[in-house]
């Protein structure tokens, strides 16, 4: 774990808030973000961590954006190397953008706002709208997203920075769990807006499935105790698998195994960093899962429920509706990926396969903010059953009050 220690005395004297972009190769992106998030003011400063550019990027940055402080590193390090740009940071508060994404109106000023009301919360992810008008998330609502997340510098200073190991995938996970587990919350709001261009480039598809599986599987071995280890292991392995099977990149996808498989060993002889009750119920929620199903199945008193979708936490819901008497009849996702699966012993497949199925009523596993409410919708419109869905938006909005108060 990198750890760093915040000097409120370095050169060049104290900032309010640091913008922190990693980049590689993609010269004009950058320049078109910097464009938009840098501003002539002395609260501010903006570092670019240059992994390994040929394509002109530090020339362009010197001419064009001189007030930017640039960390050139020799070879792409990936996500990890923004770690340089934290070892230098003078903001009390770190914003991490791509040098393809931006905050939107005041989302980075409301951010700070509400981390000085709540000494508690150590990191404010933002909603971030894609091109297309989709929406891009973690699937734990509890987990950064780097593209748009404000973090408090204390926060950063004691849980340390991202993993040195993972390239990318995953390392939001490894450091959000970590945050948790000293104490800060991870809070997610829909009214701090971001916009993440997604422009290609740097994104080879089986990499990317290959880190999945594999740094995934590294923070269930890192970070979780024993059963639910062993639960998650099994779950995201299959899940991960089969995603990278429907793609043509199972090979890649093997080779992350069998890389976790060794790291595991590694990590059991180094000694884990396992979790707490609070910080594995304020990630996961199978408390908060179980007592909202079984109220909700009082409410509704269904028999026969479906669970949709595959999802990565799918367990806590899976749990939550066994503990509340439900009888699953299986699991509906309509990515292909997921076809001809089991889970636990249930059926998976698309919602074609359990429209005659006998269902008295949904519960919604999938808890990523950016597909919620349309998946949602989806299940409501196609199977005209009551649908429990476990995630909420949160408007900072309606915290205002609460965070002025505590400012006063």
């Amino acid at each position: 774990m990198v750890r760093f220690r915040h000097r409120r005395d370095s050169p060049g004297g104290r900032v309010r808030i640091s913008y922190v972009i990693v980049t590689h190769n993609r010269r004009d992106v950058l320049l078109r973000t910097l464009g938009i998030v840098t501003a002539p003011t002395a609260d501010a400063e903006y570092l670019v961590v240059d992994n390994g550019s040929t394509d002109g990027t530090k020339d362009a940055l010197r001419r064009e954006f001189p007030q930017v402080r640039v960390i050139r590193r020799p070879s792409n390090e990936g996500v990890s190397a923004r770690n340089h740009a934290f070892a230098v940071a003078r903001g009390d508060y770190v914003v991490l953008i791509d040098d393809d994404s931006y905050p939107v109106g005041d989302a980075v000023e409301r951010s700070v706002s509400y981390l000085d009301a709540n000494p508690r919360t150590g990191a404010v992810v933002g909603r971030v709208a894609l091109p297309d008008g989709r929406l891009e998330a973690s699937a734990f609502p509890t987990v950064m997203i780097n593209c748009a997340v404000c973090i408090r510098r204390s926060a950063l200073d004691l849980a340390g920075g991202f993993p040195t190991d993972f390239f990318r995938q995953a390392e939001e996970y490894d450091l959000s769990f970590r945050f948790w587990q000293a104490g800060f919350a991870v809070e997610r709001f829909e009214d701090v807006l971001y916009r993440h261009e997604k422009s290609p480039g740097n994104r080879a598809s089986a990499v990317v499935h290959k880190l999945d599986l594999r740094n995934n599987l590294i923070v269930a071995d890192r970070y979780l105790p024993r059963e639910l280890r062993s639960i998650y292991r099994h779950d995201w392995t299959r899940r991960y698998l089969a995603l990278a099977q429907h793609a043509g990149h199972i090979d890649a996808a093997w080779e992350g195994l069998h890389e976790a498989r060794e790291l595991a060993r590694f990590i059991a002889r180094r000694g884990r960093s396992t979790l707490d009750a609070a910080a594995i119920e304020s990630i996961f929620g199978f408390e908060s899962q179980a007592r909202e199903v079984a109220t909700w199945a009082g409410e509704h008193r269904p028999r026969n429920v479906l669970i949709s979708d595959f999802s990565k936490n799918l367990f806590a819901t899976y749990r939550a509706c066994r503990a509340a008497g439900l009888n699953v009849l299986g699991v509906t996702d309509n990515h292909p990926a997921y076809d001809g699966l089991t889970y636990r012993g249930l059926p998976v497949g698309q919602d074609a396969v359990f429209l005659r199925g006998g269902a008295d009523a949904i519960v919604l596993s999938n808890v990523n903010p950016g597909q919620v409410d349309r998946r949602a919708a989806e299940l409501r419109d196609r199977f005209d059953l009551p649908v429990l869905t476990l995630w909420r938006p949160r408007l900072l909005s309606d915290t205002q009050p609460r965070a002025e108060a505590r400012a006063a």
